[in-house]
């Protein structure tokens, strides 16, 4: 994602969606960006973890306000990849081993697809060029994708229901656009992740995938952390956030976590 966003008026777009659909459900916009900082040796400590978890779940780039409910998804996650554009194998496996990494690490159903009725979440891949027939598929009429394209490398969005459950979602990969930069599976990484309900971007957070002035492609220490912490039976959909903090602390003290290190080649 990329701050600059918020300066492109997709901030108050997103505001008017999230009150149009009061009692339907809301909307969250994710997106990668592509910038690198090099990798600081640090020490996270428990207060820290609860912070960074606080800024990427409860925040989002695109509203400045914050989310007093938890959002996560409760259904199995089934995803379909709809391929325009590209090397059909590379993105499969692409995709496929990812999704693979997360239901692994979560502990929630999330797996393939091949039937697009079956699906709750779609991943598609087109060239930059065709992105308005994209938009026209799979968004609201008025959503600007050109305009949220020009500063963000590849988006995802995901809605949830007046429960708090996310129950849909759609990624959006400009493949010529990521494939010129070397940084396919870097969004394929990110955009999978942050739909299961880590929407925000900070680049006060590292290291971390969520953070557009980093490196870093694979999911951190912290990045896995996180995920699993959102999946943990403990934290369900609609828990208000104080009490999620707490859950989180009570959960890192119960595992002995009392802080992560990370060194110049961690990753």
């Amino acid at each position: 994602m990329d701050r600059q966003s918020h300066n492109a008026g997709i901030g108050p777009l997103l505001r008017l969606w999230r009150l149009a659909a009061l009692g339907l459900g809301a909307l969250c916009l994710t997106a990668a960006g592509g910038a690198e900082t090099p990798r600081l040796v640090t020490t996270l400590t428990s207060d820290q973890l609860v912070r960074n978890f606080d800024t990427i779940v409860f925040h989002n780039e695109f509203d400045r306000s914050e989310d007093t409910r938890l959002r996560k998804w409760v259904a199995p996650v089934r995803i379909y990849v709809d391929v325009r554009a590209g090397d059909p194998a590379l993105i499969a496996d692409t995709v496929r081993s990812h999704i693979e990494h997360l239901a692994g690490i979560s502990g929630h159903d999330i797996a393939l697809t091949d039937d697009p009725a079956a699906a709750n979440t779609t991943v598609v891949f087109e060239r930059e060029s065709l992105l308005d027939m994209v938009k026209s598929d799979y968004f609201e009429p008025d959503f600007d994708i050109r305009t949220v394209m020009q500063t963000n490398l590849c988006i995802g969005q995901y809605r949830s229901n007046s429960d708090y459950e996310i129950t849909t979602a759609v990624v959006v990969i400009p493949i010529d656009r990521v494939m010129s930069r070397g940084r396919l599976k870097a969004c394929v990484i990110e955009e999978l992740t942050q739909v299961l309900g880590l929407p925000n971007d900070s680049d006060d957070v590292f290291p971390s995938v969520f953070n557009d002035r980093s490196r870093d492609v694979e999911l951190t220490a912290q990045d896995i952390l996180f995920v699993k912490l959102l999946y943990d039976p403990r934290l369900t959909a609609g828990m208000a956030r104080d009490k999620v903090l707490d859950e989180v602390r009570t959960i890192l003290r119960e595992q002995g976590i009392k802080e992560l290190r990370f060194g110049a080649t961690d990753g």
